[in-house]
């Protein structure tokens, strides 16, 4: 089992590595929520609520010789009448009549621009009478949607509620209606064609309402504390961003680990993280560790390092390097391996695909590539350059698109010049080009595989390995590229981090040690 990998390890980045992975959706997902939050207590209208209690009761005659007038219980039917007597449209005419409720913007609000222009146009102008009468009924169909009428469990207890947007009106409307229910029962008890001494006895018979509390101001608005609501959406926005991060990474099926890697059977020789300007591979956090400010070159030396002491293992002399799927970038790492074994004292040969000008410009951007150094090509003969210096010669072939490309790379060179070099890293078509692949790695010793640090989904990586028929014997090991500058150690590779701390505390390839030549070769 590959040294990368415990029992710890994860095979997959789905669960609380995707929180840790995905914090700035979270995070977005928390401001657009919480902006959200804010704007509604800023926006929302504040509206309060103003309640009042009737008790509902029935005055009856107790038999006897005397006319006794007692006080009696009321039934539910009774109870549930004078409810619907509150709500009739004949007391909330009252209520906006004893009020002046038409004259209130909030009950009868003012007409539009788009119905004063209509108005205009038409030439029309409403009679004073229907427009009062309008207002009438917009006042009352207002008041109506504006108060609940319930009881109160079980009792005989009608709790009358009235929400406004000013604490003093809902409290004079809770009360007008109050008022209004006790005068029309007086006026009822008036009515009607009895003696007065009769009117005086029998006053008060039947159900009666009592104001048992009085309406007052409300101090607070209605609805929750405008610090409870902003909260409560930003715990739903962090619910929302964790519920989005946990679904885009069970949909995400990309190379994110070693663990991943060794289930294609290849041992994870390291990671090479993605090289942004100015901006570190690792935290911070380590880098304050290392007190080092080159952590990204030197985790790539320390992996490089690594794949050179594989091939070394695997007595290999020619090495090739390809990826998965085009563009994971085994071109780049082919150079700067290249460079790396070079570095160590070995003539190394780089072959690479390409036109002339091609070829110059690849071996410019060796020598100049971070951390090595070198002079400008210098053509040998042929398709061979000298690269100069400590660098690696390159060996340039035919581009992909002539039809030979890098199947015959060893016929643009003679033998001898081959039998030179210690190590040759030929750089090969992608495994998905499963003939070329096939025809470019006849007389390859071992192959370093590069996988691209959440690239093409695993699915796509097995077709690749199917097409191109190589078998798990063919390879040195995987290499997992471009990863990710904050996910380093946060996969459970754990090591990856370690080494590129311990390599930041020696001389940038410094300590490469000179690998001898495999027994046999010149």
């Amino acid at each position: 089992m590959s040294v990368y990998i415990d029992e710890r390890q994860p095979s997959t980045t789905f669960g609380l590595l995707s929180l840790r992975r995905r914090w700035k959706l979270i995070a977005a997902c928390v401001g657009l929520a919480a902006m959200l939050g804010l704007l509604y207590t800023v926006l929302r209208p504040a509206s309060y609520t103003a309640s009042t209690q009737l008790l509902v009761y029935v005055k009856e005659v107790q038999p006897g010789p005397d006319l006794v007038i007692s006080l009696g219980r009321a039934d539910l039917t009774q109870v549930e009448n004078e409810s619907e007597v509150i709500r009739s449209r004949g007391t909330l005419a009252k209520v906006v009549g004893a009020l002046d409720l038409t004259e209130d913007s909030e009950f009868v609000p003012a007409a539009t621009v788009l119905q004063g222009l209509a108005r205009w146009l038409s030439g029309t102008s409403p009679a004073t009478s229907d427009e009062s009468r309008a207002k009438q009924e917009t006042a009352i169909e207002s008041l109506a949607r504006s108060i609940a009428v319930k009881r109160v469990g079980t009792s005989h207890t009608i709790l009358v509620d009235v929400t406004t947007s000013d604490p003093e009106k809902s409290a004079l409307i809770a009360n007008g209606i109050s008022q209004v229910m006790l005068q029309a029962r007086l006026n009822a008890e008036q009515d009607g064609e009895r003696s007065p001494l009769l009117r005086e006895r029998l006053q008060g018979l039947g159900p009666s309402v009592y104001v048992m509390t009085p309406a007052l101001a409300p101090d607070k608005p209605n609805g929750p504390r405008k610090i409870l609501i902003i909260m409560a959406t930003v715990m739903a926005g962090v619910v929302i961003g964790a519920a989005l991060a946990l679904f885009l990474d069970f949909r995400d099926k990309t190379i994110r680990s070693a663990a991943q890697i060794q289930r294609f059977g290849l041992e994870c020789i390291g990671a090479i993280p993605l090289f942004k300007s100015g901006k570190p591979a690792i935290s911070s956090q380590a880098r304050q560790r290392a007190g080092q400010d080159r952590l990204p070159e030197a985790l790539l030396a320390q992996t490089l390092l690594r794949a050179t002491v594989a091939i070394e293992a695997a007595k290999a002399r020619t090495v090739g390097v390809a990826s998965s799927i085009a563009g994971d970038g085994a071109t780049t790492v082919a150079r700067h391996l290249a460079q790396m074994a070079a570095r160590s004292q070995r003539k190394v040969l780089l072959v690479e695909a390409g036109g002339s000008e091609t070829s110059r410009s690849s071996a410019r951007e060796m020598s100049s590539a971070p951390a090595f150094s070198g002079t400008q090509p210098q053509p040998l003969g042929g398709s061979l350059w000298n690269n100069g210096g400590d660098g690696p010669d390159l060996l340039i072939t035919p581009p992909p698109g002539t039809g030979e490309g890098a199947a015959n790379w060893w016929m643009h060179c003679d033998q001898t010049s081959l039998a030179a070099y210690d190590l040759i890293v030929v750089c090969l078509p992608a495994l998905e080009r499963g003939p070329e692949f096939r025809m470019a790695a006849q007389n390859i010793d071992g192959i370093l595989l590069v996988m691209k640090w959440g690239g093409a989904e695993m699915e796509r990586i097995e077709r690749a390995f199917t097409v191109s028929g190589a078998a798990p014997s063919d390879f040195i090991g995987a290499v997992l590229n471009m990863v990710d500058d904050r996910m380093i150690g946060r996969f459970g590779d754990k090591l990856w981090e370690a080494e590129g701390l311990m390599a930041a505390g020696r001389g940038l390839f410094g300590p490469a040690m000179p690998i001898e030549p495999v027994a046999g070769s010149s």
